[in-house]
């Protein structure tokens, strides 16, 4: 009986040896784009359709600016007057004449417009460049979370075929044992049984691997033309913990964050915009005056001189735009304030989240996946010195099976906290460099 055990322990490990060497070959065949963390993040960075239209706005508040510094606003305005004088009926001479007029006039700011308008063109320049570096952050989490997931679902994929062909070599050991009438046709069904769920299992991983794949693929700006694969050990990553421990106190978090994120700087800067352009609104109260050099043909004298002309602001006087611009720096100073909020409320609820998945993680301890490998190995010594029957190596399995899904989870949790932890720092503050 032990020589049949150990024959039918061998088949199982020569079908896993064989599966194995398969998937090898095939992925060399499909010659997959292998892509690591540092380097998706480069990609999505350089190649993300997102967040290259997101930049192009830069060249909108760039134009802003060129317009801002010009020495005027309006271009200057010729006025060409010309008028006969017929003097047939007249005496002496009966003569006629023509007179002409050369005007050229230039609108001239003289409230101090053109300071506050530089002023508010500069501060929307520094407004696009942080909310482009706030979307640049976003999606540094996006697929970082993107990244973690697929390799979560790679592990799992790997784990699920080896657990098919395991259930395979079992089903196959099964049937020659039923037929030997050493095991019951409910015990053979029920490896049967198992088998199918195993393959229904490794049909729904393949599944989220084409979502999760088709996921980081647009984060990155790739094509469909080869197969990605994240490169990376996810267990390993979540064991180099480069964070510190304990973290730094929340409020230390929330100060440092306050000072790195970009989507802070931005509401800032938004509200410095708006106090500019409600300033220039205030300015432009005051009309604009017109001025210039003129030239005049009086009949046959030659005329030089000068015009100005000042507008007379007796209906309008801008209020409409002080309204509206003074409505503007109010809801601008509101969006601060909420920005504010939201960043000590993010910071803390991620801060949070780590600790709890640390704590989900710390009770795995830092060999638990070697615990399970050694159990594997006592599971299967055990059915070889026929102290377990095959249903019983089949259940093992299966919890074995469970036990690793289930700390693999845990360690994606424990990255993707701290990924987003260290995207609401803004990426700094804490000691990321594993990712």
């Amino acid at each position: 009986m032990i020589q049949k055990r150990w024959a039918l322990c061998a088949s199982v490990w020569t079908l896993l040896l064989v599966g194995q060497i398969a998937q090898g070959g095939t992925e060399e065949t499909d010659a997959p784009l292998r892509v690591d963390l540092p380097t998706a993040l480069v990609l999505a960075l350089q190649g993300n359709p997102d967040i290259q239209a997101k930049r192009h706005t830069l060249g909108l508040a760039k134009g802003r600016v060129q317009q801002s510094e010009l020495l005027f606003q309006e271009n200057p305005r010729v006025s060409i007057e010309a008028d006969y004088r017929n003097r047939r009926f007249r005496a002496p001479t009966g003569r006629s004449t023509a007179d002409a007029a050369v005007v050229l006039l230039q609108e001239v700011e003289i409230a101090g417009q053109p300071g506050h308008r530089r002023r508010a063109a500069t501060s929307h320049l520094s407004y696009t460049e942080w909310l482009i570096a706030d979307a640049e952050r976003l999606l540094r989490l996006e697929v970082m979370h993107a990244f973690y997931e697929l390799m979560a679902i790679q592990d799992s994929i790997h784990a699920q075929r080896d657990m098919l062909e395991t259930r395979r070599a079992l089903l196959q050991a099964g049937r020659e044992r039923y037929a030997q009438e050493d095991i019951s046709v409910l015990e053979l069904d029920t490896l049967r049984l198992d088998t199918d769920e195993a393959r229904t299992r490794l049909l729904a991983g393949e599944q989220e691997r084409v979502h999760a794949e088709k996921r980081l693929r647009l984060l990155l700006g790739l094509g469909v033309e080869r197969p990605l694969v994240a490169v990376g050990d996810l267990l390993k990553i979540s064991r180099l913990d480069a964070l510190p421990d304990p973290l730094p106190s929340q409020a230390e978090l929330i100060a440092c964050a306050l000072e790195h994120r970009p989507d802070y700087h931005a509401a800032r800067f938004k509200v410095e915009t708006r106090e500019a352009e409600l300033r220039l609104a205030r300015a432009n109260r005051t009309p604009n005056i017109s001025l210039g050099p003129m030239y005049k043909l009086d009949n046959e004298d030659q005329v030089v001189g000068g015009a100005l002309t000042v507008p007379l602001p007796l209906f309008n006087r801008n209020t409409h735009a002080i309204t509206a611009a003074t409505a503007e720096v109010e809801m601008a100073r509101q969006e601060l304030e909420s920005r504010t909020l939201t960043v000590r409320h993010e910071v803390a609820a991620a801060y949070a989240h780590l600790e709890l998945a640390r704590q989900h993680r710390a009770a795995y301890g830092t060999d638990y996946f070697d615990a399970l490998t050694q159990t594997g190995d006592f599971t299967r010594r055990a059915y070889e010195a026929d102290e377990m029957s095959i249903l019983e190596l089949s259940g093992a399995l299966e919890r074995l099976t469970q036990s690793r899904s289930r700390a693999v989870d845990t360690a994606l949790t424990v990255l993707q906290a701290q990924a987003a932890l260290a995207a609401q720092l803004a990426f700094h503050c804490l000691d990321t460099t594993h990712e």
